[in-house]
């Protein structure tokens, strides 16, 4: 059960990274169905969470009053979110050989192979973040 807790977990951060980073500064409004989420309660729960965490992790940030809404869908929108300097950087802290993190969940993302290495793909940034946190 856990384990299946933390691959959903890292799952969704990685969607949420992904997305907000081929943005670039660019504040973004997300939602479960732009990142490939079926629209229910486990999953709003698990995406609020997500982004809460990645906030307060100060990985991205939102400029807005209100950090979600729900749409005309009723769907939960994060709203205005984008990736801090700080965010950019670990996507830049080196992955796998000569790849980024960020450069690694780009190629993810764009050859359509899906999620495969979602937990390395976390887990390098988290990795990163706790590398950058230790200097």
């Amino acid at each position: 059960m856990v384990e299946n807790e933390i691959a959903q977990s890292e799952h969704m951060v990685s969607s949420i990274v992904s997305k907000l980073a081929a943005r670039g500064v660019r504040r973004t409004e997300l939602t479960l169905s732009e990142l490939g989420y079926e629209n229910n309660e486990e999953n709003t729960d698990l995406f609020i969470d997500a982004v809460k965490w990645l906030e307060s992790e100060g990985i991205i940030r939102s400029g807005e009053k209100y950090d979600f809404y729900a749409n005309s869908k009723n769907e939960t929108v994060a709203s205005g979110f984008t990736v801090t300097s700080f965010g950019f950087a670990l996507l830049q802290q080196p992955f796998d050989g000569n790849l980024t993190l960020g450069a690694a969940i780009e190629k993810v993302r764009s050859d359509g192979s899906g999620y495969s290495k979602i937990g390395d793909l976390v887990g390098g940034l988290l990795g990163g973040f706790t590398k950058t946190i230790s200097n």
